[in-house]
């Protein structure tokens, strides 16, 4: 460090997995990083908990393997030969006619192939028809943004939309496939629709030859990632922050106990809690901030006697289409699909609840959400069991929904802050570790040219 300078003071605000990786890279510039987290415990919406003596997510459940910055940043920590990836096996959709697998080759974009669309049978005659019209009816990628729902429809019609999309979007989102945007919901789409006219055609050619990615996470649960990352940073538990203010030189950051006198400032929060601590600071971009949609969700983990589950539980797992209007959005069989959690006579199953715009899950309590998902859950398999214990975890305003036109409100937002205060994480830049990690690093990078060489 150059004479007559001093290490830039950062803070982050947020431990999630994005506060916690803008910290880590922060530092790594040589800055002094400061972590301030409102609840007791760091991983935001990576949780892992006790259940049945085994370590399982009730937030973020796994990595996917076919995410580069995740997974660099697992080798980065050494923690590459701890990672184990989820057993092979299929997913089902809930139909008005049963369980159908949902076939290989299917993605949030809809199919790759015809084939296993065609024997899997989820689509009708006419469905499959329109779908293998793709090759000839692909239009360029429109210039404005559209809905992801929109944009499949135009290459593979609506029923792909409603029977494959949805379901699988949908869910990962809890939001409406007509209102999620194409190019900030799946960028990887985007890209691709716009180098290729056939997205079929495209996806014959680069997976030609290959297999489909996977998912891989920890033994210990993706709280070893977590705890990883955040080894040797300053983290401050219970430091909820009230207001951020321009200083003399960078900012003052109160929290309910303290006053940090910082040079730039990292808000790695949801988009509600943001605009808290901008509403003094940066008020057009606080009320930017406050109309950002978001969904609340919850989880139910659940144990189940391991004969009976077993017998009427099949892959794993199954995925409901939003026009069914169940409680239940999805399931996964945890019992069956990870090695370190098919242990002893219960089989774990994890349920999930909650849709952009829906009630369902602050409507109903603990209890009533427990009945409900495992109603559902027997009524798609025919479980003849009840559940032996369960775990219920509520997410509120926790799945952001990236809409149409997401991008161009986040820029409008951006430019609204001051210079040195930056937004990171999944209610900006996409859902996933992987988009988390990716938006945390662009966040120090971002803040590093501000703060270098600070004065003394």
């Amino acid at each position: 460090m150059e004479p007559g300078s001093r290490r830039p003071r950062i803070a982050v605000v947020g431990g999630g997995i994005a506060g916690l990786v803008a910290a880590r890279r922060a530092r790594a510039h040589g800055a002094d990083v400061v972590v301030l987290e409102a609840s007791e415990r760091l991983g935001g919406q990576i949780r892992t908990i006790t259940f049945e003596g085994l370590a399982v997510d009730v937030g973020a459940e796994a990595l996917h393997s076919a995410a580069p910055a995740a997974l660099a940043l697992v080798d980065e920590l050494g923690l590459t030969d701890r990672l184990v990836a989820a057993r092979a096996g299929p997913a089902h959709l809930w139909f008005d006619r049963g369980l159908k697998p949902l076939p290989a080759g299917v993605g949030p974009a809809g199919p790759t192939r015809l084939g296993p669309v065609l024997r899997a049978r989820v689509l009708s005659p006419w469905g499959i028809a329109r779908a293998g019209l793709e090759p000839a009816v692909a239009r360029p990628l429109p210039s404005d943004d559209t809905s992801v729902g929109a944009f499949v429809a135009r290459h593979f019609g609506r029923e792909v939309v409603a029977r494959l999309v949805d379901p699988l979007l949908g869910s990962l989102h809890a939001g409406d496939v007509d209102r999620l945007s194409l190019r900030a919901a799946t960028p990887q789409l985007a890209a691709l629709a716009g180098r290729h006219r056939s997205l079929l055609l495209a996806h014959r050619a680069r997976t030609a030859g290959g297999g489909g990615p996977g998912f891989v996470s920890f033994a210990g649960g993706l709280v070893v990632l977590v705890d990883a990352v955040a080894e040797g940073l300053d983290v401050r538990l219970t430091s909820p922050v009230l207001s951020i203010e321009p200083a003399a030189a960078g900012y003052r950051v109160h929290t309910d106990t303290d006053e940090l006198r910082v040079d730039a400032v990292v808000l790695a929060l949801p988009a509600h809690a943001a605009a808290r601590c901008l509403r003094a600071l940066a008020p057009a971009a606080a009320d930017g901030l406050t109309h950002l949609r978001s969904a609340t969700v919850a989880t139910v983990v659940a144990s189940y006697p391991r004969e009976a589950a077993a017998r009427a539980l099949r892959g794993n797992g199954l995925l409901v289409p939003s026009q069914r209007g169940t409680l239940l959005k999805a399931a996964t069989f945890l019992s069956a699909k990870w090695d370190h959690l098919d242990a002893g006579d219960r089989f774990l199953v994890r349920l999930s609840a909650g849709r952009a715009g829906s009630s369902a899950v602050d409507d109903r309590t603990d209890e009533e959400l427990v009945a409900g998902l495992h109603a559902d859950l027997v009524a798609a398999t025919g479980l003849a069991a009840e559940p032996l214990d369960a775990f219920v975890t509520r997410w509120p305003r926790s799945i952001a929904q990236l809409e149409v036109g997401h991008l161009d409100r986040l820029a409008a937002i951006r430019a609204a802050l001051a210079e040195g205060v930056v937004l990171a994480g999944a209610p900006y830049e996409g859902i996933g570790i992987a988009s988390c990690v990716t938006s945390a690093q662009r966040a120090a990078e971002r803040v590093a040219p501000a703060t270098q060489g600070a004065p003394t």
